[in-house]
Parts: C-alpha cells; sequence; structure tokens
C-alpha cells in the first residue's frame, strides 16, 4: 500500500480492521483499485466542476481517493441488536452523476423537491437493501456541499459534518447502519430512531474493544446527547 494516498490508506486500514476482528463476519467486500492509468485530484475537481457547475473548495482534495468503489457489508456476530454496516463510497466522477435513487417527487413540499434533485450520491446501501444513501448536496457557488443522509422510512437530515470529515468518520464507524445519525438533528428517543440508538449504544461498547486504535469520545458524547 506504499503507493496509496493516505486516504485510500485509511479506506483500506479500515477494511483490515474489520477482516481482522475476530467478532465481525464480511459477507461482501470490494477492496479498493486503482486505475492503471488514474487521473490525480486537480484532474478530477475540474471535470466535477465542468460536468456539475460546482467547483468543489480545494481543501477536499485531502480525502481524495482513485478508487472507483471501495465497498463492504459486515454483521456482528451474537449482537443483541444486530449490529451490522455497509458502506459504498464511490469516486468524485461517479458521485458527480449518481442522482438520488427515483421517489414521488409530487408527494415532496416544493422545497423538498428542490433538495432532492440537488443530491449525489457518493455512499450506499446496495447490498443491505435499506434503499439509505449519503449524498452532496451541489449548489453553485457552495464550494464545500452539505452532506445529507436519507432513508425513505424517515426522510432526508441534514449531517453537521463536511465530505472529508464523513470519510474520516466511516473510518471509525466502519459503515454501521445508522451511524449518520449522530451527526444529525435527531433525538433516538423518538419512535423512529429507537433501533438506530439500541444500536449505537451497542457499538460504542464494542468497538472500543475490538478496534482499540480509534478513538470514540466524541462519538459517545454524541450518543449522549440524542439519547
Amino acid at each position: 500500500m506504499n503507493d496509496l494516498t493516505a486516504g485510500e490508506r485509511r479506506l483500506q486500514n479500515m477494511l483490515d480492521e474489520l477482516q481482522g476482528a475476530p467478532d465481525v463476519s464480511i459477507h461482501a467486500s470490494k477492496p479498493g483499485t486503482v486505475d492503471p492509468a488514474p487521473r490525480d485530484a486537480d484532474d478530477v475537481f475540474a471535470e466535477f466542476a465542468r460536468s456539475t457547475g460546482v467547483i468543489l473548495d480545494p481543501r477536499l482534495k485531502t480525502c481524495f481517493f482513485r478508487f472507483g468503489r471501495f465497498a463492504a457489508r459486515w454483521s456482528l456476530e451474537a449482537s443483541p441488536n444486530g449490529l451490522s454496516g455497509e458502506f459504498n463510497v464511490m469516486h468524485l466522477s461517479d458521485v458527480a452523476v449518481t442522482e438520488a435513487p427515483p421517489t414521488d417527487l409530487e408527494s415532496l413540499t416544493p422545497a423538498e423537491q428542490d433538495l432532492y434533485r440537488e443530491l449525489r450520491v457518493f455512499d450506499d446501501q446496495p447490498e443491505s437493501g435499506t434503499g439509505a444513501f449519503a449524498a452532496l448536496r451541489l449548489r453553485p457557488g457552495t464550494p464545500n456541499p452539505e452532506v445529507w443522509y436519507h432513508d425513505f422510512h424517515v426522510g432526508g437530515f441534514k449531517l453537521d459534518i463536511d465530505y472529508c470529515q464523513y470519510l474520516q468518520q466511516l473510518v471509525i464507524t466502519k459503515g454501521a447502519i445508522g451511524w449518520q445519525y449522530l451527526f444529525c438533528d435527531v433525538s433516538f428517543e423518538d419512535d423512529d430512531f429507537l433501533e438506530v440508538g439500541d444500536a449505537m449504544a451497542e457499538m460504542l461498547e464494542v468497538f472500543p474493544r475490538i478496534f482499540p486504535a480509534h478513538d470514540y469520545t466524541d462519538l459517545r458524547a454524541r450518543l449522549e446527547a440524542r439519547l
């Protein structure tokens, strides 16, 4: 992995950690592979601007990765809450053209319709079939796009982290289903999020033991704030 960027190395290390954890079962995975003739971040960001009209903040290049797809689906053995996870992060070239899945726009308010049309998916859960996805909200003049998490059962919520921070937190949470709600304005005491709260509590009890290299202090604080 010596020829990988720091961002690529973090993703690969995450998969290595999952594969090495004795209590985790990997059901599907797609390790990152770099194209033999990869384009650099400058070229990809320029192409992104041409195809979307959005000029991304150059600071986002710090988390740029060249993998076309980087994905895995896993579950925690003997988990009382069925703790499991999935990530399927996409190359920025694909993000530029990956619109949110079809939905009944007529059932949404005009503001919700405008929002939905602006979403471009960069992480989803095709193996689990949840239909949930994380997306960048692309608007001209917004170089650091908002990150939204959308589940058709409860709607969409804006995260209080940006794209690079999302990828950093993905490495820590390993894509545990529902981790994104730790960064949304929701309450785990609401009926729609009771199971998410239970899963996050279990994650933060188990992960420090099986993934001791990571600091879970902030995530614990976020969990407590939502209970």
